[in-house]
């Protein structure tokens, strides 16, 4: 069987197992480094609640940096404007030989402070990012007209557009005289003098301090500015004489479309939300200025939204009729007052934000299980089943050559049986005898030549089996013949049947291989 066997090898090591073999290796490794570019994309893609966060996080430390510089601005600005009118004030007093108190019903010096005032005043309104800029004088032209106690000399200057050098003034508040003969026209809404009913907490800001100016700035709470619908706060600082005499304060305007113009946020997100609002326990969205994003529109939050943490440093806003998503915290404005900024989008845009994020990490989870289907249908259908079919037909062959072997055996096998009765009719004694006798004399692998022919193998098959030349075999063949006492294959295969047959037994002992074990 030692035939069938190699037989068996040779098919198992065919070239069609090899290219199987490959494209195997070649799917594993497809699919692998298709499932480690699963891996990363989805680790991209895992956390669209972190990604959201961290870009609202760099929108607040933007705005937030935006502010500390403004307000840094501000304050540079408001010293030197109170300082320069504080100056202004002594002056005119020391000239005139008068007390500040005495200028209550003194309409001729105010006229005069306000038209000393108003260029230095301009100036610094046009060199500082803001909507407007004001004194007020905490005195009046007539002390005995209606309403007297609340009212306050003083000038109110707006820019009339946008924030550039150019841009035409207006005076919102002081003399009209004095405000045409400098090119700043009256206001639609001018008055003469100021409604200190109207200014917010105008008492509390009047109470002498000593705290330095560098240090006495505020932001007050947003108002409408009367007669108008514009909101504004104003950056608020004291008037002082050198005395310490409170003269009134000055300060800047900034208006809601200032601030929404000048501190519009680059970003990513459709619809950004950025509020400045009072340092209270929530956010007071009401007393807040907003902006947006630099090209979109945007919807402020209102009255005082409750604020629910999201996780991380995610915030949302809850208002009466809308929710955001966002950052909110405390900034430091001065060493006296804090104010809480909030950078937020709508719950509506982050919702979507969401969606999309885990709609892209669907999508790409279906397009790698399709490429996966895809790939072991075109392997299955393009490798696989070809290599089945061969391997059938190879098995098929297989078999059908193995039942012709076992045939070819069968006919080998009554052949032999066929030659023993011959042999076994033939008087033949001498020659049997001398066969048997010299069976011991057989070297090793002339005995296993000779076994080869007794159980019925071909010269070809014994070549294969004992790996041997055919000159090898036929050298001995020759050696084998001439021990027996046979002149032929054929006579030794008669004693070999006669041999099988049970006639007889072969002798089993054998001398040592006086040669080399395989000729060369």
């Amino acid at each position: 069987m030692h035939f069938v066997d190699r037989h068996r090898e040779k098919i198992h090591q065919s070239p069609m197992s090899s290219r199987l073999l490959w494209a195997c290796l070649l799917l594993v490794l497809l699919l692998v480094l298709t499932f480690g570019a699963a891996l990363f994309l989805f680790a991209s893609l895992h956390n669209t609640k972190k990604d959201i966060s961290c870009s609202l996080q760099i929108q607040f430390s933007v705005f937030q940096n935006d502010m500390e510089r403004y307000f840094d601005q501000l304050a540079v600005m408001g010293v030197n404007l109170s300082e320069d009118m504080g100056a202004l004030v002594d002056r005119q007093l020391a000239s005139r030989e008068m007390t500040f108190d005495q200028l209550n019903d003194s309409p001729e010096v105010l006229n005069a402070l306000e038209e000393e005032m108003i260029e230095p005043l301009c100036r610094s309104l046009r060199r500082t990012s803001c909507s407007g800029a004001f004194v007020l004088l905490d005195a009046t032209v007539n002390t005995r007209m209606e309403g007297a106690g609340y009212s306050r000399a003083g000038l109110y200057v707006q820019k009339g557009g946008a924030d550039i050098p150019t841009v035409p003034l207006l005076l919102y508040r002081g003399s009209a005289d004095v405000g045409k003969a400098h090119s700043v026209m009256p206001h639609r809404k001018w008055r003469m003098e100021f409604q200190t009913d109207q200014f917010p907490d105008y008492d509390r800001w009047m109470t002498p301090s000593s705290t330095p100016l560098y240090q006495a700035y505020t932001l007050i709470e947003r108002f409408s500015l009367p007669g108008t619908s514009e909101e504004v706060q104003l950056f608020l600082l004291p008037l002082r004489g050198r005395d310490g005499t409170m003269y009134g304060l000055c300060g800047f305007e900034i208006s809601q479309s200032f601030f929404k113009q000048n501190f519009a946020q680059p970003t990513g997100f459709d619809h950004l939300i950025c509020l400045l609002a009072p340092a209270d326990s929530g956010l007071n969205a009401s007393a807040a200025l907003s902006s947006g994003t630099t090209g979109g529109y945007f919807h402020a939050p209102r009255d005082m939204p409750v604020l629910r943490s999201m996780g991380g440093s995610l915030t949302q806003l809850i208002g009466s009729d809308s929710a955001y998503a966002g950052i909110s915290e405390l900034c430091r404005l001065s060493e006296n007052q804090s104010y809480r900024l909030a950078v937020c989008i709508p719950m509506t845009d982050y919702r979507r934000l969401i969606f999309s994020g885990n709609l892209q990490m669907l999508l790409i989870g279906l397009f790698i299980l399709f490429f996966v289907v895809f790939c072991c249908m075109y392997f299955h259908q393009h490798i696989l089943s070809p290599a089945f079919r061969q391997f059938e037909e190879d098995r098929r062959e297989s078999r059908r050559r193995m039942d012709e072997l076992q045939m070819e055996r069968q006919q080998m096998q009554t052949e032999l049986s066929r030659l023993a009765d011959v042999c076994r009719n033939e008087s033949v004694p001498d020659a049997f005898q001398t066969f048997l006798e010299g069976i011991p004399n057989l070297t090793k692998t002339e005995r296993r030549i000779f076994d080869g022919y007794v159980a019925g193998l071909r010269s070809r098959e014994i070549v294969e089996q004992l790996d041997i030349k055919d000159s090898t075999l036929r050298f001995h063949n020759k050696n084998i013949y001439e021990k027996l006492g046979v002149s032929s294959l054929k006579q030794l295969q008669q004693f070999a049947a006669i041999l099988n047959s049970g006639g007889n037994s072969a002798p089993n002992s054998a001398p040592d291989e006086s040669g080399p074990k395989k000729a060369r």
